[in-house]
């Protein structure tokens, strides 16, 4: 299976180098950071997992501070938009953004207007969540062994569609990767963010969906939703009745999203290591925990020289995935 990933409009390209999303000059000293309203760029839409993660911790860290921490959801191309708006934004610490596994995917599906390693310096990593397969509850296969059964006697591919939250995305290569672990092919529906993919799987426009948990939980509580596997290794405490994709038949596989916060590079280092040290007392609120957990997500801190690690082997390693999968940046 072959996709063609677009690049980005030459207009949009044009504006980012020439610094047009810049923020003015800051105000104020390292030593009485933050001094003002800190911004946290949130890439994709309201209700998806970045979104929930990031404003709960922006909740946490604006009573710790004392100061507003403002989510600004900045959407677009898988995104790179408000990626790229962060790395233009003045090194301050007064502007940070939450970056997920799709932040690790985009330096090859992608030509990029900011270098993923260059360009940011990693403050730290938050937790992780498995991605979940769901079926609308018409959908005739109730189980990953059914759905594996149902595809294969499908020759073509466009008569099993399943919605993702973008082209090139952790999702999409989830479920390119379940295709080639179990020799079938369906064909992807490509939506702008999670929370419009839901809606048409509700609806039945299209019968399954690869998601993270969040924004698929509810629904699944209501019935709305049939859950046919999760991605993680072993089951969920906030799913237990569901199989996990691994032990329904699909030995090894694993899919799961990652969040952490980075900032532009030429940050002080004192202004990165108290963001840090902050961020990893909030992720120790057992109030904050107890909102992931109820997200399906796991409170898992790494400090900068760890996350810095873990990026670029992530980096790689989708690399190596991406170019199996047949997905090529244009």
């Amino acid at each position: 299976m072959r996709v063609t990933v677009r690049a980005l409009p030459a207009a949009l390209l044009w504006a980012i180098s020439t610094g047009l999303f810049a923020q003015p000059a800051p105000r104020g000293t390292q030593g009485d950071y933050p001094n003002r309203p800190v911004r946290l760029i949130i890439p994709f839409t309201t209700g998806g997992s970045n979104d929930n993660v990031a404003r709960i911790l922006g909740a946490r860290l604006s009573m710790l501070w004392g100061q507003q921490v403002v989510a600004d959801n900045r959407v677009g191309a898988n995104g790179i938009i408000g990626t790229a708006m962060a790395a233009q934004a003045p090194p301050d610490g007064h502007t940070m953004v939450v970056a997920s596994t799709t932040f690790a995917i985009n330096p090859t599906t992608h030509r990029l207007p900011y270098d993923s390693l260059r360009d940011f310096q990693p403050v730290a990593l938050l937790g992780d969540g498995p991605l979940i397969l769901c079926a609308h509850p018409a959908f005739p296969a109730r189980t990953v062994k059914e759905l594996i059964s149902l595809a294969r006697g499908k020759p073509n591919s466009n008569e099993l569609q399943f919605g993702i939250s973008g082209v090139g995305g952790v999702t999409h290569l989830a479920m390119l990767r379940l295709q080639k672990m179990t020799g079938t092919s369906m064909a992807h529906v490509a939506y702008k963010g999670s929370s419009a993919a839901v809606i048409d799987t509700l609806s039945g426009q299209v019968p399954l969906i690869m998601s993270s948990v969040s924004p698929v939980l509810a629904h699944l509580n209501s019935g709305k939703l049939r859950a046919l596997g999760l991605g993680s290794a072993k089951r969920s405490a906030l799913l237990p009745d569901v199989a996990t994709i691994a032990e329904s038949g699909v030995s090894g596989y694993e899919a799961i999203i990652w969040w952490g916060i980075l900032v532009p590079r030429a940050t002080p280092k004192a202004i990165v290591d108290k963001l840090d040290r902050d961020i990893g007392r909030s992720l120790q609120d057992r109030d904050l925990q107890q909102r992931f957990a109820s997200l399906g997500m796991e409170a898992r801190h790494a400090p900068s020289t760890r996350f810095s690690t873990f990026l670029a082997t992530e980096i790689s390693a989708f690399s190596e995935l991406i170019k199996e999968s047949g997905l090529t940046a244009k």
